[in-house]
């Protein structure tokens, strides 16, 4: 019988609602009332006693799998006469069915991501000690959360391969089109069975079509239909590779996800630029695809064309552009008159921001400027002729002084919003971040002292997660990238100088590197790799070109930080949650951190006499949204961490995310949003002054890393 809304389970889980329901159980929303966390609650019916057992033994050896791509299972527990209940994650977000239904077209590199992203899954789940197979792979068990991670969810028909045994006592069910022949019968079912039916899901995406039964095709005349016959839009490469991983034989399948994986990676790399991927899809960042322009490929996307855009494009069409141009002039001169009798009245402007502005006097200028003397109308009319980048002439309110940028707020000619008199956090202030301002994110720096920002990268596939040199004169970045994510498959390092030239590609990973760090003293670099599937903690030797993994395969761990002195590395360890863990650059002496119970934390960082660690943490479980946090080194292994936030504005919450320390100790950069909203990097004096907007643009600017001392 159905569970009933309130209906308490265990004396704890009360039951939400019924999420579905087939002949052997149902599966709930659920309320754990102990932790006040939602849960997924699936029920299993007793069939036998040998089936009891199964279940049981399986239940066991889920409860310890950890894999991002993958739910947790929290609980297990039986009441007599009624069944058998797992307690697992509950996933929010659409499954891949209704995604499916909804989309009009799925790009090949939207179907490559998720088919790697469940490969990943696979790997882990095909290579524990017994291998897990999970046996029903289809769209409706693909989960995308609202930050576009992908999760391989409901394991109602896992089987757990014991060495020697043909098939078990477990389901066995199937589901027409997803599932393989052997599955129908007496055959046994292995690893290759999930090969199939991942294939099975990502023809349902190229096409939006259920492949033929794979009975039908053993047993008769049916055949498969081939994916480019539907769809000709998808390329030769990714259609054979899908149509290997569907065929009948499992002997003729790809016969791990490993080499399944592979291949789809090696169709990426032959793909079509002109795709959209859609906005779930890793992330609320995640942005477009490079297009085709002519026979080229181009990163830079061209961004849509406003209203405004469009109704001077029209006026242009209908006057003439000299018409035009004749009254855009009349109409500057007639806002600078009415400005300067608004300014000269006594009425001041306030910015969105609550920025406020004071008025300087021309020997306030001169001395700013260095100039002997300044003629304001020169200042003016210099303009066009100043060579600071163009992201920072795009700004219609900025002007250019020599290499000195100065603003006009109420008719007054102002110095740029400077923090501090000093240089900020060594080199005169200077932060790499990211902006997808161009089309796909790319590499900028930003030097706050004269606020000028340029590009640095022009990768065709995007470039993400700046780490400096301790020297300050080069970068270690991953491509490609598409969007900010936790986790990047098949991405790769690069190193680049902070010129932009003498672009170099470290030893390529099938599989994805991403997080990288630099040593401090500028012969390693740590980094995540998914080599094995789960997200483990490598260092690169740039001496001798040697790999070396410094995590044990137990946990997932990511997002390695060194100490300032270069002994010790923090990381991020997945268990119940994601914490901050310590160890040595060996590998060795390796201990928790922070204790943040069931909420997750991210990007740590060291200030600069290694004290103090910084971190994000969410404000309550479920809840994607970080706070800043801090904790003191001495503090390790307590329950000591303390909020980092504007002391002016104690009112607000903050979204802020990617912190990362000044060489001096005085700053810490990051990247801020609200509700939302556009992201931009901001600096704040610590512990908590002089909250100060770097970026403005209407792209995405995010993961801040300031340049060393010289």
């Amino acid at each position: 019988m159905p569970l009933v809304h309130g209906t308490l389970l265990n004396k704890r889980y009360k039951i939400l609602e019924e999420l579905g329901q087939g002949g052997m159980g149902a599966v709930y929303k659920a309320i754990d009332e102990n932790l006040g966390v939602t849960v997924a609650v699936k029920e299993n019916f007793f069939l036998t006693d040998e089936y009891a057992r199964q279940f049981q033994r399986e239940a066991k050896i889920l409860a310890g799998l950890r894999h991002p791509n993958l739910p947790r299972v929290l609980d297990y527990f039986v009441i007599e006469q009624q069944g058998q209940y797992l307690v697992m994650d509950y996933i929010e977000g659409d499954d891949l069915r209704e995604w499916i239904e909804r989309k009009e077209v799925i790009s090949e590199v939207e179907v490559i991501q998720i088919g790697t992203a469940i490969c990943n899954a696979l790997i882990y789940l095909h290579s524990r000690q017994p291998a897990i197979v999970h046996r029903d792979i289809k769209p409706g068990n693909v989960k995308i959360t609202p930050d576009g991670e992908v999760v391989l969810v409901d394991f109602g028909l896992v089987k757990v391969m014991l060495r020697g045994e043909v098939t078990s006592v477990s389901a066995r069910a199937m589901t027409p089109g997803y599932s393989p022949p052997e599955q129908y019968g007496a055959a046994p079912t292995d690893t290759r069975t999930d090969i199939f039916s991942l294939g099975a899901t990502l023809y349902a995406m190229l096409t939006s079509m259920i492949p033929e039964d794979s009975l039908e095709r053993a047993t008769s005349d049916v055949k498969l239909t081939p994916v480019r016959r539907i769809n000709h839009r998808v390329s030769k490469r990714l259609a054979k590779v899908i149509e290997k991983s569907l065929e009948i034989r499992f002997e003729d399948r790809y016969q791990t996800a490993q080499e399944f994986k592979a291949a789809l990676l090696k169709a990426y790399d032959n793909s079509p630029g002109d795709k959209v991927i859609n906005d779930r899809l890793g992330g609320e960042d995640l942005k477009e695809q490079p297009i085709i322009e002519g026979s080229v490929r181009t990163a830079k996307s061209p961004r849509k064309r406003s209203a405004t855009f469009r109704w001077i494009q029209h006026i242009l069409q209908s006057i003439g552009a000299v018409w035009f141009l004749f009254f855009a002039i009349l109409l500057s001169l007639a806002i600078v008159l009415f400005s300067s009798a608004l300014s000269f009245g006594g009425v001041s402007g306030t910015s969105a921001q609550a920025q406020v502005s004071s008025t300087i006097t021309q020997s306030n200028l001169l001395a700013m400027s260095g100039l002997d003397e300044i003629d304001i109308g020169a200042v003016i009319n210099s303009r066009e002729e100043s060579q600071i980048p163009t992201s920072i002439q795009a700004k219609p309110s900025t002007l250019a002084l020599g290499t000195n940028p100065l603003s006009i707020t109420d008719g007054f000619l102002i110095p740029p919003p400077l923090p501090t008199p000093t240089a900020l956090g060594g080199s005169a202030g200077v932060l790499a971040f990211v902006s997808d301002r161009s089309g796909l994110p790319q590499i900028w720096l930003s030097d706050i002292s004269r606020q000028s920002e340029w590009q640095i990268t022009d990768m065709q596939d995007g470039a993400c997660q700046p780490a400096w040199s301790p020297d300050g004169e080069q970068l270690v970045f991953i491509s490609p990238c598409t969007g900010k994510r936790s986790t990047y498959t098949g991405s790769s390092l690069y190193t680049i100088d902070v010129d932009g030239q003498n672009l170099k590609r470290l030893p390529p990973s099938l599989e994805g590197d991403y997080d990288p760090a630099w040593s401090p003293d500028g012969t390693q670099i740590a980094y995540t790799s998914l080599f094995n599937g789960l997200p483990q903690i490598y260092l690169f030797n740039l001496n001798d070109i040697s790999i070396e993994c410094l995590s044990d395969g137990n946990y997932p761990e990511s997002q390695p930080a060194w100490s300032k002195d270069g002994t010790l590395l923090a990381f991020i360890r997945r268990r119940y949650s994601d914490e901050i863990w310590i160890m040595n650059p060996d590998g060795s002496n390796v201990r928790q951190f922070s204790l943040s119970g069931t909420l997750d934390v991210s990007s740590p960082t060291w200030n600069e006499d290694d004290s103090i660690i910084i971190f994000n943490q969410q404000i309550v479980q479920g809840n994607p949204y970080p706070i800043m946090m801090g904790m003191r080194f001495q503090d390790i292994g307590e329950s000591a961490a303390y909020e980092i936030s504007p002391s002016d504005n104690a009112d607000v919450t903050y979204f802020m995310s990617s912190p990362d320390a000044s060489p001096d100790g005085y700053w810490v950069a990051f990247e801020y949003w609200y509700d939302g909203g556009n992201h931009d990097i901001y600096i704040l004096a610590m512990p908590g002054a002089n909250l100060t907007r770097i970026t403005i643009d209407e792209g995405n600017d995010y993961d801040p890393v300031w340049r060393p001392l010289p």
